[in-house]
């Protein structure tokens, strides 16, 4: 009787070992296999993305960081680290970069014209045609880099530089 409780004892241990041996050894991908893996998915669906999104893995944890252009972008993103094997959660910390606006041509131009005069600086032409300020005339090269400051200053989407320095 003794023999028969031994033995069976020794063919269940003999049964569980290799399952237990297996479960082990399927744990899956390691985290910085995980991170190789999400950054190749981000990467298929778009290069730039792949620069833009900071990925890090920890005990197969998933922390998205870095700023995207919209939420469709984020959600997609998660979307793509989530479908990775062996990730078991996901932290989306991307940021959507709020969009760029432009204020209307003359609302720059009387921007433009305000900070030269309160930089003293006269002399100069603004023209504001698609949010691009040109600046032409004649200015004193101390004044330079003042001038052009002060066309900055009001936020168009290009300034061009058609002074003439004395």
């Amino acid at each position: 009787m003794k023999i028969d409780v031994r033995r069976k004892v020794v063919i269940v241990m003999g049964c569980l070992l290799p399952a237990v041996l297996a479960m082990a050894c399927s744990k899956g991908p390691d985290d910085a296999t995980i991170t190789t893996n999400v950054r190749a998915k981000i990467a298929a669906d778009s290069p730039a993305l792949a620069n833009a999104v900071t990925v890090t893995t920890l005990a197969g944890a998933v922390t998205l960081t870095g700023a995207v252009d919209s939420d469709a972008i984020k959600s997609k993103i998660e979307q793509d680290a989530k479908s990775v094997e062996g990730v078991k959660s996901v932290a989306n910390n991307l940021i959507v970069k709020p969009p760029i606006t432009f204020s209307p041509d003359s609302t720059i131009k009387t921007a433009v014209m305000a900070n030269l005069a309160a930089q003293k600086i006269t002399g100069i032409t603004v023209e504001v045609a698609n949010g691009e300020v040109t600046l032409t005339g004649t200015i004193e090269r101390a004044k330079l880099q003042d001038a052009m400051k002060a066309a900055n200053d009001a936020k168009p989407k290009k300034v061009i530089n058609q002074m003439t320095i004395k």
